[in-house]
């Protein structure tokens, strides 16, 4: 029989112990439970003996509701949540060994190959077991955004996460080149109107260095939440991520507050993006401006000779020659 949540939990009193436990048993499961990542071999509640504590352990360790780790190349046991240990102890012996490996590995997966490594169960036994808890719905198959052709399995209630799946960029496993590139353009179009006073008397007008209203990351998810562009919930990651390619571009530039540049980081600061997230400053995007040449443009720059580093040499007798001048007779040509 399933016991009730707030038991499964370690909710429960000592009268009202969970999966038929003795109080040595859920005294040293929660002791282990409140350690979250685990507890050495010798240790043990403080009310507790060595004894006790050891027969404990082992009880639980057959119980399925311990599980040994390394950590730090050290062996350690670490709590299992009671709700899996209900669901493996329901299970026989080759599906408790594979339903413990998946479910170690998270929200990441396993792969059959790695599974196989982890259980050592023959190839035809393992796809019989993987088979049947399928059947039972716990566990599930998924395709992994990187490896395609792998299968990857993980418990039934969980949902991949995105190094498996790809994240907000990929669907059904492809990346969504018009998803991101539209994303790109909503973005690169906010920043702009961020970026440049609207001032029609001047041309190409800017903000002084002392502006501080570029949008940062968070302003720009703001943005396009409320804009209703994505259906998807991007987070503050996600839109970093988005706006980096467009940085990458050459279309927007990353900068630290004015005030912050001028007083907390000295030249000598060796890698100022690290210090920047170090600190928890928020970086601001500015839009680049494509500027053109207000230069007039002579002919003779347009011909070979106006940008021939061997001008000098260049005579009728000479050893270079506009004869035998492969650039100009190119330029002639075209």
């Amino acid at each position: 029989m399933v016991e009730p949540m707030d038991k499964m939990q370690g909710g429960s009193s000592d009268g009202d112990i969970p999966l038929g436990l003795s109080k040595d048993e859920w005294a040293y499961y929660k002791f282990v439970k409140e350690s979250g990542k685990g507890v050495k071999f010798d240790d043990r509640p403080k009310d507790m003996g060595v004894q006790e504590a050891f027969v404990a352990m082992n009880s639980l360790l057959k119980k399925n509701t311990l599980e040994v780790i390394q950590l730090n190349g050290e062996n350690m046991v670490r709590a299992i949540d009671l709700q899996d240990a209900e669901k493996a102890s329901r299970l026989n012996d080759e599906q408790r060994l594979v339903y413990n490996a998946i479910r170690a590995t998270g929200n990441n997966g396993l792969w059959t190959k790695d599974l196989k490594k982890k259980t050592n169960l023959h190839t035809i036994i393992l796809n019989r077991t993987l088979k049947a808890l399928e059947q039972k719905q716990e566990i599930k198959s998924v395709k992994h955004v990187k490896h395609p052709t792998r299968k990857i399995y993980m418990l039934y209630n969980i949902t991949p996460s995105s190094e498996v799946t790809g994240g907000a960029w990929y669907t059904d496993q492809e990346l969504d080149i018009d998803f991101i590139d539209s994303l790109k353009a909503a973005c690169l179009k906010y920043i702009m109107a961020r970026s440049f006073p609207r001032n029609e008397s001047v041309r190409d007008a800017v903000y002084g260095p002392d502006y501080e209203h570029y949008p940062t990351a968070n302003e720009v998810r703001r943005f396009i939440t409320e804009s209703r562009i994505s259906s998807i919930d991007l987070s503050v990651k996600d839109i970093s991520s988005l706006l980096d390619v467009l940085v990458y571009d050459g279309e927007v530039e990353k900068r630290l507050p004015f005030m912050v540049g001028m007083e907390e980081f000295s030249d000598d600061d060796e890698d100022p993006a690290a210090l920047g997230e170090e600190n928890g400053i928020q970086w601001l995007y500015k839009a680049s401006r494509k500027t053109r040449s207000h230069l007039p443009t002579e002919a003779l720059t347009e011909t070979p000779c106006g940008r021939c580093p061997v001008f000098t040499f260049c005579k009728e007798d000479g050893p270079i020659s506009p004869f035998s001048c492969e650039y100009f007779q190119t330029w002639l040509d075209w």
